[in-house]
């Protein structure tokens, strides 16, 4: 099954008075690269977020946003900082007296001062927490790859109907290339006619033709670029229906399958087929740019 990197999933979840949210979404990446934005008392559980996530994803760029509420008062923790309130008391008794105001007043500020009292998180019970946060965290993924799958099945559909279409393509460039050595000794034997006129029969040396038309048969010969660019449809429409991650092997196959079509309008001796083998590089351009969403 085919799946796309560009997904987006969430859930959500309860425990003991403290609700965790998860979102997480990803776009196209060679690589696998992730982000996970989370409050600090949860920094110790993102390492197992981490590993979770390379258990169902391999490619893409992704980002893990996690938020919570917590409606319990147990793990709230005020903390007031000493040092700093005794160092900010004796630079408002110093203060009162540059500017002979009561010390009493200025230090009423003390407590409006920032950093001198500090709320602290502690997790209750942190290894249950942890277990219940992945079991929110799998119930994200679930959503993502229902998504990804989504989006990868209409890609796949697509792609699968272009190799379609490249070979009935490759078959009409074969049937065509067929013709081309006899179309050309045709087109020798009339411009020998129209040169010579009635001197033909003077001048006119059939093994020369036939020589000639044999070097440019082998010249215009596409026979192994096309058995090479059958077996890359065949292979691309095979893999397509693998199961597991497939988009850098998509992409290889599709560099071979340009090459070969490259190469065949190159070799092109005739109109039909240069415009054929052109059709056929705009579906593989296609089909790059798809195979950069493919996992």
């Amino acid at each position: 099954m085919a799946k796309s990197m560009t997904g987006f999933g969430r859930a959500k979840g309860e425990y003991n008075g403290l609700t965790i949210s998860m979102e997480l979404r990803s776009v196209n990446s060679r690589y696998f690269d992730i982000n996970i934005r989370s409050p600090r008392i949860f920094s110790a559980f993102e390492a197992e977020w981490r590993n979770l996530i390379k258990e169902e994803i391999s490619r893409g760029k992704l980002e893990l946003s996690v938020r919570y509420t917590n409606e319990s008062d147990d793990s709230l923790n005020i903390k007031v900082d000493i040092p700093r309130a005794k160092a900010y008391r004796k630079a408002f008794q110093e203060l009162s007296e540059v500017l002979d105001e009561d010390a009493q007043k200025l230090l009423g500020h003390i407590s409006s001062v920032p950093d001198i009292f500090r709320i602290e998180e502690e997790l209750q019970d942190e290894e249950s927490l942890k277990a219940f946060s992945l079991e929110v965290l799998q119930e994200c993924l679930e959503d993502f790859s229902s998504m990804r799958e989504r989006e990868g099945k209409m890609l796949k559909e697509d792609m699968l109907l272009r190799t379609e279409k490249m070979t009935v393509l490759h078959d009409k460039i074969a049937e065509k290339a067929k013709t081309i050595p006899e179309y050309y000794r045709k087109k020798l034997l009339q411009r020998v006619e129209e040169l010579l006129g009635e001197s033909k029969e003077e001048y006119y040396d059939g093994q020369r033709i036939a020589a000639e038309v044999a070097i440019f048969a082998d010249k215009a010969d596409i026979t192994e670029e096309l058995v090479r660019l059958e077996s890359h449809i065949r292979q691309f429409s095979e893999l397509m229906g693998n199961e597991g991650p497939k988009g850098k092997k998509l992409d290889f196959i599709i560099q071979e399958m340009n090459r070969e079509a490259n190469t065949i309008a190159s070799k092109s001796q005739d109109v039909e087929m240069t415009r054929q083998a052109v059709e056929m590089k705009g579906h593989i351009e296609q089909l790059r740019e798809q195979v950069q969403n493919i996992e």
